[in-house]
């Protein structure tokens, strides 16, 4: 049975915005898509995948992508602020059920 092709509303947009976030540093370098898969040590679908938000990246491939770009974590992951500054926009880009209560609106947040 073959699976349907994920659609523009089946993507997170956290992943779109991770992917997005890659096209433009990869772009801005001057690689090509396939070029810069290959200098990652990932394939060119893969990368496709991730530019689209179809992958979920693992946290060791997001380190090879970020270090491929000659950029600290820091800097890159500034650029998936903006789209994630209001928490609304968090809570309905990941299900937290319950996994974080401390971010629902009404609780307060313990202090240090």
């Amino acid at each position: 049975m073959a699976s349907k092709p994920m659609t523009d509303a089946d993507r997170s947009p956290l992943l779109k915005a991770f992917g997005n976030a890659v096209r433009e540093y990869r772009k801005a370098q001057g690689f090509s898509q396939e070029g810069f898969a290959h200098y990652c040590g990932l394939d060119r679908s893969y990368m496709g995948g991730v530019e689209r938000g179809e992958r979920n990246v693992t946290l060791a491939n997001i380190e090879r992508i970020i270090a491929a770009l000659h950029i600290k974590p820091s800097e890159f992951f500034l650029a998936l602020d903006a789209q994630f500054r209001d928490i609304n926009v968090q809570l309905k880009t990941v299900q937290l059920n319950g996994f974080a209560p401390h971010y629902l609106q009404g609780i307060p947040r313990k202090s240090s």
